[in-house]
């Protein structure tokens, strides 16, 4: 994401702008095995982690055809409409 898009993610989750966009995308996101809840910053695409889009398999190390978690606070992220998942998944 550019910082741009952080900072439209980050007042479109302040102020709720985005509601069915981020209804939408969160449902996908809570269902991928990537997702990490923290204490601190809500749900969070976990960048410790890799992902098989084929067979949504895991790993903790870089592999073929596996994709990274980017790392974003999902409550934001999501709420942009120009913002991608890292596994296409929205």
């Amino acid at each position: 994401m550019s910082i741009s898009q952080i900072v439209e993610g980050s007042l479109n989750n302040l102020f709720k702008k985005e509601e069915e966009l981020f209804k939408k995308r969160i449902q996908i996101c809570r269902e991928c095995p990537l997702i990490l809840k923290d204490k601190m910053l809500g749900e969070v695409c976990n960048s410790s982690l890799y992902l098989n889009v084929k067979d949504n398999t895991v790993s903790r190390t870089e592999k073929d055809g596996y994709v990274n978690g980017c790392g974003c606070i999902l409550g934001s992220k999501t709420r942009v409409p120009m913002a991608h998942c890292p596994a296409n998944k929205w």
